[in-house]
Parts: structure tokens; C-alpha cells; sequence
């Protein structure tokens, strides 16, 4: 059962707002027509957040509960590999590192969801319920701590249709994850009380696209926070090649917005952010993914419908399973955009992380 723990406060404030406009005059919506409007209106992160801190960390905490420091070897991409992936920037973008990480600890690894938390921190969600927060030194990745998931009950999440996190969005300190397998997205102020944090379900999301069951797999990949506050998800796959957009109704329903993501040919949608730009406009960023035995992984980074607004990733240049996005307004007025790979916990595979930096 999905539990909306900051629904009963949206009622109250229509509630309000309708007695205030009661009157002689006034009319007096009919009761299912309130109730619809109610439904209809968009999930709000401004409204939610309170409620979200103080059920997430009933018991208190701090910003590193249950997170422990976390072996991490951080290795610059060669001469060479960097020259290579360079020759794939076109003019008003460079590439401002490109590292691979890798740890003795096994539990390192699946990184798909991608944040950025602080200029000094990114926060990433791994496909096995974990936290990975990677600290950044002048820019680069330099130490890492890594805890688990907890439901709403304090219990850690356990097995793949609990803890296979995908998409990650975090704005004040609450981090707000999408899940594959049980199609949901869920909130924890790990901002306030760590890895200790309770999971406050936010939505079930929806587990078929025009009357087709979409797969396991194939499920909300993608999850960001509009600037306005409120959650949209994207599902990578759908009938047709599809990736279906959708958003949170203030109701804790996922619905689908009758659009989908601007898809390459042959690829799909894995991560999604936005910036807001000096001028006050946002642009949407996506990042894409595709496979095949004969091509390998291979990834597209778009940010607009022209081929001078995307980067492609495939062989020769270094490239793995980038699942991950974040997007980081600099104080120069250029634009970040993190990604990182997914291993799969496999040794067949890297963790890779790069930065890569836009004129927008």
C-alpha cells in the first residue's frame, strides 16, 4: 500500500481555500469535482519536505548514519583515452576529467543513479538498495562511503524487487529514488539522518503503457525534480521503442503525461536532469542507452534536438554501462554534467566516471 504522508496537509490547504471562498454568492463545486481536482494536481516537493524529514528520521540521526568510509581507487583516464573521448566533443564543450573507480570492498559497484548533493559531493544509488556518496577534491572524485536503504519500517530492503534503485533526484537534503521490479519511488532525508533514514513511499508508479504490461527491466530509469518541485519519472522502454514520461499527482499516483523522451533511434531512455541557466530558461538533459552483441554499450548525452547538442559514446572511445546523470551549475555560468557507469558488480565491466562541461 502506497502511504502519502503529506496528502493530509494539501487537503487541509483546499480545504481552507474553499471555506475562505464561501459566501452568498459563492458557488460550491460539486463533491467530485473537488475530489478530481484534488487528484489532478501535481505532487509538490515545497509541500511535502517537512513531513518527509519527520517520518524519514523519527528517530533522529546524523548526515553520516550508517555510512562507512568506503576503500576507493580513483584512476585518471591516460593521455591517450582522454584524447579519444576528446575527439567526440564538439565546439563549446570540453571534458573536465575522466576517472575509473574501483575497490576492494565487493560491495562497491551497479552505480546507476546519479546526484549531485554540494559543490564538495555526489550522491549515487547502486541497482543492490546501496548509497555511494563520492566526496570531490578540486573536482575530482577522492574518497567514498558507501550504506543501505531502509523501508518505511527501518528494515533494510532485501532482495532484487525491494532494492533494484534506479533514478535518484536530491534537492535539500532528501534524496528521492525510483525503483525497477515494484515500480514505486520513495523519499529519505538521508540529508538529515544518513543511511538511517526510513524510506516514505511517495508512489506506486504505473505498470503498464497503453494496455501493455511493460517488463521488469525496462522501468522508471530515469527520475528528476522540475525546478517548480515536482517529480517527473521516465520509463526506459515501452511498445515501439518508446520511453513514456510521467509524474507524481499530489494523490501519491504515478501517471503518464502523454509524452515520452526524444529518443535516438535504436536507443533508450537510463537518466534525466535539468538546469535552470542564467537567463532563467531550464533545459532538459538525457542521457540514452543502447546494446547489441556486434556494437557493445553504447551511450548518447543529449541536451537539444541537434546533432551539435548531443555527444555519443561508443568504440573506440572508453566507454561502459552509463546509466547515471547529474547536471551542476558552475559559478562561470557552464554547465556540469556528471555520468557514471553501472559494473553490474561484474569484473567484465568498469565503473567509469566523467565530467563534462557545456557553454549553454
Amino acid at each position: 500500500m502506497t502511504r502519502n504522508v503529506f496528502w493530509p496537509v494539501a487537503a487541509s490547504l483546499f480545504s481552507v481555500l474553499s471555506c475562505a471562498a464561501s459566501g452568498p454568492e459563492a458557488e460550491t463545486a460539486p463533491a467530485a469535482e473537488v475530489a478530481a481536482v484534488e487528484a489532478a494536481a501535481p505532487w509538490n516537493f515545497e509541500t511535502a519536505a517537512d513531513a518527509i524529514r519527520e517520518t524519514s528520521c523519527a528517530e533522529g540521526g546524523a548526515p553520516m548514519r550508517g555510512m562507512l568510509p568506503l576503500n576507493l581507487t580513483v584512476a585518471p583516464l591516460n593521455e591517450r583515452q582522454v584524447e579519444v573521448l576528446s575527439e567526440r566533443i564538439q565546439k563549446g564543450a570540453e571534458f573536465a576529467g575522466a576517472w575509473e573507480l574501483t575497490s576492494t570492498d565487493p560491495n562497491f559497484g551497479g552505480l546507476s543513479g546519479l546526484a549531485v548533493e554540494d559543490d564538495t559531493s555526489l550522491l549515487a544509488v547502486t541497482d543492490a538498495g546501496g548509497w555511494v556518496k563520492l566526496a570531490l577534491n578540486d573536482d575530482a572524485p577522492s574518497a567514498a562511503a558507501i550504506g543501505y536503504m531502509r523501508g518505511p519500517g527501518g528494515r533494510l530492503l532485501s532482495g532484487k524487487t525491494e532494492n533494484d534503485a534506479e533514478g535518484l533526484a536530491v534537492r535539500d537534503g532528501i534524496a528521492f529514488v525510483s525503483f525497477e521490479r515494484d515500480f514505486r519511488v520513495a523519499a529519505f532525508a538521508i540529508g538529515t539522518c544518513g543511511a538511517g533514514a526510513n524510506a516514505v513511499e511517495i508512489a506506486a508508479l504505473p505498470s503498464t503503457f497503453e494496455g501493455t504490461v511493460i517488463d521488469s527491466n525496462e522501468g522508471p530509469e530515469a527520475l528528476k525534480l522540475s525546478f517548480g518541485g515536482e517529480l517527473e519519472f521516465g520509463f526506459e522502454a515501452a511498445p515501439e521503442g518508446r520511453s513514456p514520461l510521467g509524474h507524481i499527482l499530489a494523490d501519491g499516483a504515478g501517471a503518464w503525461t502523454g509524452k515520452s523522451a526524444p529518443n535516438p533511434s535504436g536507443f533508450a531512455l537510463v537518466s534525466m536532469d535539468s538546469v535552470r541557466l542564467p537567463n532563467g530558461t531550464d533545459r532538459d538533459i538525457y542521457l540514452y542507452r543502447s546494446f547489441d552483441p556486434l556494437r557493445g554499450i553504447r551511450s548518447v548525452l543529449a541536451w537539444g534536438p541537434g546533432e551539435d547538442e548531443r555527444i555519443a559514446l561508443s568504440r573506440p572511445v572508453m566507454t561502459d554501462n552509463f546509466e547515471g546523470l547529474a547536471v551542476q551549475a558552475l559559478p562561470s555560468g557552464d554547465v556540469r554534467l556528471w555520468i557514471v557507469s553501472d559494473n553490474n558488480f561484474s569484473e567484465q565491466q568498469r565503473t567509469l566516471i566523467y565530467a563534462i562541461d557545456l557553454n549553454l
